[in-house]
């Protein structure tokens, strides 16, 4: 953008960030709240700013360019290191804060759309950057949008979810932007866990048994040490086998009929069988007949049914009413 295009208050933020933080200082001590709060948005959203752009917006308020400042790189936390400096810590977090409600947490927009809509942007994109945008959504949407993916890039999303720790908000910020800008003409607005191998046992845990099944397959071959990790984490209705008569008992409480006789339709008789034995005699039997004259049931629904039950399972574990044993654990 030519200087003379651009508005007057990223001028200012621009030429703020060429002088010296005692220079800084002093200008934005003579400023209002309201002046200190614009310029601040401004700075924030300024990346790497390029000399001949330096060059015009400082002609218009300086005779000399100071040729110190061939580049100036802006962002948050150089906005926060000026302010900080210029009004003491108390006051600078008074402005920071009101800022960052007023602009909202970085993902948010990202969390509201449409997973195969964002999939589609996301198509030819770096595989790092679709792996930091699928990492901000949580484990139901990610999982639509990597099914959603092309199959060739699935496994490598995967696994660098796996391996993805913390991400940067300036470099999340930046990034959402971008896709917003794409998405704004297509976007179907409607969630920040990051990545990890935690993330995406979870992730596979809300997807298509098929697709689950494949990717992972994928994966061992390319990572078994990861693999065996996911696996390890990852929740389904058939290890309810492994949870005490008690746990069931409370699982059965928090459930409907219905989702128990579609999940049983597809599961193991030694499922079927724990089932039963932490039901009344009446309750079983009526379960028993119902699965008897139960006609065909879609495996899609099946496995809906088994998510829905593992998910409440998982749930009450983290209240603290049910212990979910991995089968390996020991006890004392």
């Amino acid at each position: 953008m030519e200087s003379e295009e651009m508005p007057g208050i990223r001028k200012a933020a621009i030429m703020l960030l060429t002088l010296d933080e005692e220079m800084t200082k002093e200008i934005i001590r003579e400023l209002d709240e309201t002046e200190i709060e614009a310029i601040g948005h401004e700075i924030a959203k300024l990346r790497l700013i390029p000399d001949s752009l330096v060059t015009k917006v400082h002609d218009e308020f300086m005779s000399k360019l100071n040729k110190r400042n061939k580049q100036v790189v802006g962002g948050e936390q150089k906005f926060k290191a000026i302010i900080k400096k210029s009004f003491g810590e108390e006051k600078a977090e008074e402005f920071i804060g009101s800022m960052e409600t007023k602009k909202g947490a970085p993902g948010e927009f990202l969390r509201k759309c449409d997973p195969k809509i964002l999939a589609n942007v996301l198509r030819g994109e770096h595989a790092q950057t679709i792996t930091l945008v699928l990492s901000t959504l949580g484990p139901k949407k990610a999982g639509e949008a990597i099914t959603a993916l092309p199959e060739n890039i699935q496994t490598d999303i995967v696994t660098r979810m796996a391996f993805l720790e913390k991400v940067d908000n300036d470099v999340l910020a930046e990034v959402e932007n971008v896709i917003k800008e794409q998405l704004e003409s297509v976007s179907n607005v409607e969630g920040r866990q990051l990545g990890g191998v935690e993330a995406v046992a979870n992730i596979l845990n809300q997807m298509d048994r098929t697709v689950e099944s494949e990717l992972l397959g994928k994966l061992e071959e390319l990572n078994p040490e990861l693999t065996e990790k996911i696996r390890q984490l990852m929740f389904t209705f058939e290890d309810l086998q492994k949870v005490d008569d008690k746990g069931i008992q409370i699982l059965l409480k928090e459930v409907t009929s219905e989702d128990i006789g579609i999940a049983l339709k597809g599961s193991s008789d030694a499922m079927k069988e724990k089932i039963f034995s932490n039901m009344s005699e009446r309750a079983a039997t009526m379960l028993k007949e119902d699965l008897e004259t139960m006609g065909p049931v879609r495996l899609s629904d099946v496995e809906k049914a088994q998510v829905r039950i593992a998910m409440i399972a998982k749930k009450l574990e983290g209240e603290g009413k049910i212990l979910l044993s991995s089968g390996k654990e020991e006890f004392v």
